[in-house]
């Protein structure tokens, strides 16, 4: 979800200075190496080698509170916990990201992304090796943007998804979905932002599979103000956001 989000900001028009910050963070995509390092363990970590993103650039992305927050003199934690909407909501179904800020000038900005470990089926060594990681960097690097758009296409033409996790998998993953339409081959899950009350902010994603029910062909995920489909046959996405 945040690495999706996060894309869709890098490649939409925003305005004021977390534009800038965004066309700051995306020049650094194009050389990779440099300015970012994806280390895989139990969870996989995305680090910020020249953090540039604030934490109120955080909070503007995901449009809701963190469901915990410390801060000292020079870091600042921020954890948000997805949990199940519906009945399979127990703490071992929970998705958990931790953002780590340093305090740099003055201001807090984002140095490392934790990922929890259930995402590892996607973000891991054998989906984004270095050959992955350079395409998918560089293509970013290329996105134009645009100031009076809120939408964009991505070509994946250059990634391989064969080794995307198949239904069953997905299911050993995350559990039973809150919602399965055998008609169109698909199920969908839904999480709510842990301690963002009154009205928890909800996130839902969707996936479609092949004429077999096990390979998929399309994932559709909805946060906020962000939407993004991918088709993971055409080998495109395209991401909206509404500003």
């Amino acid at each position: 979800m945040f690495v999706a989000t996060l894309a869709a900001c890098l490649a939409l028009g925003l305005n004021g200075c977390l534009l800038n910050r965004m066309v700051e963070v995306q020049d650094q995509f194009c050389d990779f190496d440099s300015n970012f390092k994806l280390q895989f363990a139990d969870s996989a970590s995305f680090n910020f080698h020249s953090p540039v993103l604030l934490d109120q650039d955080i909070l503007w992305i995901a449009d809701a509170s963190p469901t915990h927050m410390t801060r000292t003199a020079d870091d600042l934690s921020m954890v948000f916990i997805l949990e199940k909407t519906g009945s399979d909501n127990s703490p071992e179904n929970q998705i958990r990201v931790e953002l780590a800020f340093l305090k740099i000038d003055d201001q807090f900005k984002l140095a490392n992304v934790m990922f929890d470990p259930k995402l590892n089926a996607v973000i891991n060594p054998q989906m984004l090796d270095k050959a992955s990681i350079d395409t998918a960097t560089q293509t970013l690097c290329e996105t134009g943007w645009s100031f009076g758009s809120t939408a964009v296409e991505m070509d994946l033409s250059g990634q391989d998804l064969d080794d995307m996790p198949k239904r069953a998998e997905i299911l050993d993953l995350l559990g039973p979905p809150v919602e399965e339409d055998k008609e169109s081959n698909s199920f969908t899950y839904e999480y709510q932002l842990k301690g963002d009350m009154p009205e928890p902010m909800k996130t839902r994603f969707t996936v479609w599979f092949d004429s077999a029910g096990e390979k998929p062909v399309r994932i559709d995920s909805e946060y906020s103000r962000f939407r993004t489909s991918t088709d993971l046959v055409g080998k495109t996405m395209s991401m909206k956001v509404k500003i």
